[in-house]
């Protein structure tokens, strides 16, 4: 059996379930990582947005290359092989009719999918079926907290009929949150995993090798390993959720 664990961006699965991926490699799970935005740049001029963006990772202009390295090392650390979807991130995206950027704001990143990204979700599901075997088990994010990519990434895998599990989007899924709470008791199984010490450096490590990403959330890389201890501590592995048959 091999389980992909679909990343909306390159940090996505080894922020959210590391440990769990870590501990599958060491029991001889075929494991691998997808990530769905790790195009290349587009043509053309950045928006002052993406730009800020840039400037806040350090990555210069190649990003996606500077973060495609930093997860390469993320997902040897966790055993995991890895392949990469050519569907630029959000904050390059432009309307295909218009030219338009579509995410261009803080605030537009955790909205509404915008209209001009259907067919990317078309594409994206197409490209799955292809390329997925039937013995696969696909884990893709709950899109806790509606990024848009993450958003983008559930809606392209649904419909499709291999086994599907979801992971809770790590560190939207602190502090509790309303679709979590909603789908205990409604027709969904959640499942622990317990992750061991080891588990958890492994984990804390895989995303401390993406270096660029880790002021998004935390001030420091210590403050990043405390958080995901806590997150560990608090719910006692790392939890998946799966429908259960009607």
């Amino acid at each position: 059996m091999t389980w992909v664990y679909l990343s909306p961006h390159f940090d996505d699965v080894a922020l959210s379930c590391g440990g769990l991926v870590w501990e599958q490699a060491q029991s001889g799970v075929l494991v691998s990582i997808w990530t769905v935005c790790a195009g290349e740049l587009p043509p053309g001029k950045l928006s002052p947005f993406a730009q800020q963006l840039h400037a806040r990772w350090g990555a210069g202009q190649n990003a996606p290359g500077v973060r495609r390295r930093e997860d390469v090392n993320s997902c040897r650390r966790l055993g995991a092989s890895y392949q990469y979807f050519t569907i630029p991130d959000c904050i390059y995206r432009c309307h295909p009719q218009t030219g338009e950027f579509m995410y261009a704001s803080e605030k537009s990143l955790n909205g509404s999918l915008h209209p001009g990204d259907a067919s990317i979700v078309h594409d994206l599901r197409k490209e799955l079926q292809r390329t997925l075997t039937p013995d696969t088990t696909v884990v893709c994010p709950l899109a806790l907290g509606a990024h848009v990519d993450h958003q983008l990434t559930r809606q392209a895998v649904e419909e499709m009929k291999w086994k599907l599990c979801y992971y809770a989007d790590f560190p939207y899924a602190l502090g509790g949150n309303t679709l979590v709470e909603q789908m205990d008791g409604a027709g969904w199984d959640c499942q622990t995993f317990p992750i061991s010490p080891e588990g958890l450096t492994a984990w804390q490590d895989s995303i401390s090798a993406h270096s660029s990403q880790i002021s998004t959330f935390w001030s420091s890389e210590l403050e990043m390993r405390r958080a995901v201890s806590d997150y560990l501590q608090a719910y006692g592995g790392v939890r998946l959720w799966s429908k259960l048959d009607p």
